[in-house]
């Protein structure tokens, strides 16, 4: 198994310890990574693999080249790569698509469309994702039915190379609290507290401008309703957007969080989670909210979406951008306070389908066809440069 980085905080890195962890009590293991943390009990092995820091567009090709130094001479029976970040394994998690997300930009229009075709970060990696989904015949794991189109469109990796298998939530670290009062006291002094009638609603990411922040905030100054209050988790560059709260005169109901490694008691807290974001693979703090039994209120674009329904675990957004289409689903959802007990039980209820478990058999199973055909193309009979 192989990614730049070990952790159990960003997606990339969380799906590939969550695997990694459960192949472990079945087979022999080896992590190869830059960055391992939060190992905890982990029976797998680590090695190191080097890579440049900086420029950071350039970490995958170097990973990749440093991952190739690091296995030669081994023998796996299967070599799983996180993303474009290794040469010619046997299986790829494609975790988004890089062509897919600069097709969306370029469709916005203006500078930014146009300098994105000539922005070496962007044409390095789109090189690089072609490179490595086109060189190689491995097989390709897409973590939605909406990654593996991409990956057939923008790519041109063959239909029958791609599986669709999701990230996964690990269903007890995230799970309903006993009770959401309880929950919401358990943070009062991360979160400041709030009023008795307060409506609690949660982002976060490390994006904040593509996962639509600013959108967020638009829409709750919008709205007119001082019930609501917004806690703002993630490492991004926190000042824009709190001078623009600041200007909408709602600074005093928006708490920035910062980088918060556990978001499960702040998800267990919240009466929502807002998500309104532009591109999103998949989503794994969407998933890990459902668990949590909190409503989501998210743009359709969110690969987590295409399993959800419009009002039944949250609400779907048609326009991430728009934020006046948030500021009526914010006035909804409020609005419709005696539906919330049923959103949340629904919510839980579509994430117990994606637990890790469940998740790892069907990667598993993969494998065993991996190896199944390694076996048959080993025993075939070798044809000589001399036969007809």
């Amino acid at each position: 198994m192989a990614g730049r980085f070990y952790n159990r905080q960003g997606g990339v890195s969380r799906c590939m310890a969550e695997l990694s962890d459960r192949a472990a009590h079945e087979d022999d293991v080896t992590v190869y990574t830059h960055e391992l943390l939060d190992r905890r009990d982990s029976r797998a092995g680590f090695e190191r693999v080097r890579m440049m820091r900086r420029p950071e567009w350039l970490q995958s090709q170097t990973f990749a080249l440093g991952l190739r130094r690091r296995l030669r001479g081994e023998h796996f029976d299967v070599v799983h790569v996180h993303n474009p970040q290794g040469l010619r394994p046997d299986v790829y998690t494609a975790h988004s698509c890089h062509a897919a997300y600069l097709q969306m930009r370029r469709a916005e229009g203006g500078p930014r469309a146009w300098l994105s075709r000539v922005y070496p970060p962007h044409v390095a990696e789109l090189a690089f994702e072609r490179y490595c989904y086109l060189s190689s015949p491995a097989l390709v794991i897409a973590l939605t039915p909406v990654v593996k189109a991409e990956l057939e469109a923008q790519v041109g990796v063959a239909p029958e190379r791609i599986r669709v298998i999701p990230n996964g939530v690990d269903t007890k670290a995230f799970s309903p609290p006993a009770s959401r009062e309880a929950a919401r006291h358990a943070v009062a002094r991360l979160t400041g507290g709030l009023p008795e009638d307060a409506v609690a609603l949660l982002f976060a990411g490390y994006e904040f401008e593509r996962k639509g922040l600013a959108t967020v905030l638009e829409a709750m100054a919008a709205s007119g309703d001082e019930r609501l209050h917004l806690w703002v988790a993630g490492s991004a560059e926190a000042a824009p957007y709190e001078r623009l709260a600041e200007e909408a005169g709602i600074a005093g109901r928006v708490r920035f969080l910062g980088h918060q490694a556990e978001l499960a008691p702040l998800f267990q807290a919240a009466d929502a989670f807002v998500f309104p974001t532009t591109y999103e693979p998949f989503g794994l703090v969407l998933i890990e909210a459902l668990a949590c039994g909190t409503p989501v209120i998210t743009s359709r674009l969110a690969g987590m979406a295409g399993w959800m329904e419009d009002g039944a675990q949250g609400l779907l957004l048609e326009r991430p951008r728009d934020s006046a289409e948030l500021t009526d689903a914010l006035r909804r959802f409020v609005a419709q306070r005696e539906d919330w007990p049923r959103m949340q039980a629904s919510a839980r209820t579509l994430a117990e389908d994606f637990s890790w478990d469940d998740i790892w058999r069907r990667t598993r199973t993969l494998y065993d066809e991996v190896v199944a055909a390694k076996t048959r193309s080993a025993s075939a009979p070798q044809r000589s440069a001399n036969t007809a």
